[in-house]
């Protein structure tokens, strides 16, 4: 974030895409997605970005995401490092604001993980809570041979539920994220005999309905993170004392019944 507001100063006459795309080694599509998660607005005044990027400095959240995620590859190794950048979140996205506690992060193919957050000390606990559960992404992807092209319906699900299982495990109930309440018990079983058992083998981007939801489709708003979650929560009353290390290794289809 320093080096691409420094860049601004030095360069006004640059392309902020522009600069933002080459200091971060960026392409347009993943520009596209982290703005899609909530970072902050590329043209916002400098002055502007300068103060949030103080308040951010001052909460030491960078410190404080390379702590947990290093004590996190100690408790549960892999092979590939985590990398991950710090963003500012647009102060603007009231989504995240409002839904999200604050935070909004997600993790790419090559492991890396992003995070937007906003400047504010509340959100600690919640950003505690999502690099728990983006590093379980990072985990998982990883265990197995999941890749962007085969990644299924089903391995989306069981990606999510798992992750939130994580946070869970190990933080508590507390920090589990507002994805799971998004539908009751009865009506995620429903939904799973329904309709989510007979899609569970979609592909790529027709599988984000599902997850997101979608009014035209008649599909609940995070349907798809909360229906993960009980998904993962069944296979545990069918199979009782399955370790985490267990299920993180375990094919998504497994957790179908």
């Amino acid at each position: 974030m320093e080096i691409f507001l420094e860049a601004i100063v030095s360069h006004p006459e640059n392309s902020r895409k522009e600069l933002f795309l080459e200091i971060f080694n960026l392409s347009e599509e993943e520009l596209e997605t982290i703005a899609f998660f909530g970072i902050f607005n590329l043209e916002s005044e400098i002055g502007i970005l300068e103060t949030q990027l103080n308040k951010l400095r001052s909460l030491a959240y960078e410190d404080f995401i390379k702590d947990e995620l290093t004590l996190l590859q100690k408790e549960f190794p892999v092979s590939k490092a985590v990398e991950f950048e710090l963003f500012i979140l647009d102060e603007q996205d009231r989504f995240v604001r409002e839904k999200l506690g604050g935070v909004s992060a997600f993790t790419d193919w090559s492991g890396k993980m992003f995070f937007a957050v906003l400047p504010d000390a509340q959100v600690r606990s919640t950003l505690k809570s999502v690099i728990n559960h983006e590093y379980h992404h990072h985990w998982r992807t990883h265990a197995l041979t999941i890749t962007e092209q085969n990644q299924t319906l089903m391995d989306r699900l069981i990606l999510e539920g798992l992750a939130e299982h994580f946070v869970k495990i190990r933080l508590g109930d507390a920090y589990l994220g507002p994805y799971k309440d998004a539908l009751t018990e009865k009506q995620a079983k429903n939904l799973w005999e329904s309709t989510y058992k007979l899609c569970r083998n979609e592909l790529g981007e027709r599988t984000d309905i599902y997850m997101f939801g979608s009014k035209e489709g008649n599909l609940p708003f995070w349907g798809g993170y909360s229906l993960g979650y009980y998904l993962v929560k069944w296979y545990l009353e069918r199979n009782e004392g399955s370790s985490i290390e267990y299920m993180t290794a375990l094919s998504s289809e497994k957790f179908s019944f």
